[in-house]
């Protein structure tokens, strides 16, 4: 039966199949170290940039593309095989209901994921380095976050636990709206990404103009992160370790 230790690994999800919907094409990492996780989901059909500088550039029809990504992170529980996520923080907000799976390796040692509230299977596949560490920090105005890395990559989510849901936003989006507290949704930052020595690349972010710059750079008292907010103004966090 698997245990807690047996997820401590840096997973990719290879798909995800539910009554009448499969997906093989959203870009999934989930790294886990010890009790504490994160897990990162970027759809493939975002829209392109253009020439556009910030978030606030854009229109209400790509905004709405990207908020199709997901974040979350926290802690897991692991009974009889059945692993329960607690969504410390979450990218959409306090999610509805408990987040559980019956965990178990197939013939090929990938990992099903079979829903014990919600009727869907996940197949998860170890990637070949596991994460070495994990870490809480708080983010000043931006709540907390979460810190999972290896010696050559890492994924970082943080934002504030009592997040409101996003679905208003989500609707106001679907009306040709731009609300105003799209600003607060995205100074929360979810990042998967590759260490360069001291620097770490960003890869996959729920803010796109991140991805492709250094976020992330080992300094003596832990790490710094740097980000930009929704207006394309710099956005730096200290991260003590």
């Amino acid at each position: 039966m698997i245990t807690a230790r047996d997820l401590e690994a840096h997973w990719q999800r290879i798909w995800l199949r539910a009554p009448g919907h499969e997906d093989a094409m959203t870009r999934v990492h989930w790294m886990q170290s010890g009790a504490l996780y994160a897990d990162i989901r970027i759809p493939s059909d975002r829209p392109a940039l253009n020439n556009a500088r910030a978030l606030s550039e854009l229109s209400a029809d790509q905004l709405l593309i990207l908020m199709q990504a997901e974040g979350f992170a926290g802690t897991i529980d692991v009974q009889d095989g059945i692993c329960t996520w607690t969504r410390e923080i979450n990218w959409h907000g306090t999610p509805d209901g408990i987040d559980a799976g019956r965990m178990s390796f197939d013939a090929a040692g990938d990992l099903i994921e079979d829903g014990v509230h919600a009727d869907y299977a996940e197949l998860w596949r170890s990637m070949p380095e596991r994460p070495t560490a994990a870490y809480r920090f708080a983010a000043d105005e931006a709540g907390q976050g979460i810190l999972v890395l290896s010696n050559t990559q890492f994924l970082i989510g943080f934002g504030h636990p009592d997040a409101p849901a996003t679905a208003p936003l989500i609707a106001a989006l679907k009306g040709g709206e731009i609300p105003d507290s799209l600003h607060t949704h995205f100074a929360a930052h979810y990042v998967f990404g590759q260490w360069d020595g001291t620097a770490g690349q960003a890869r996959l972010a729920t803010n796109p103009f991140l991805e492709g710059q250094v976020v992330l750079t080992r300094i003596s008292a832990g790490f710094q992160f740097t980000g930009v907010t929704f207006d394309g103004q710099a956005q730096t966090l200290e991260i003590p370790i």
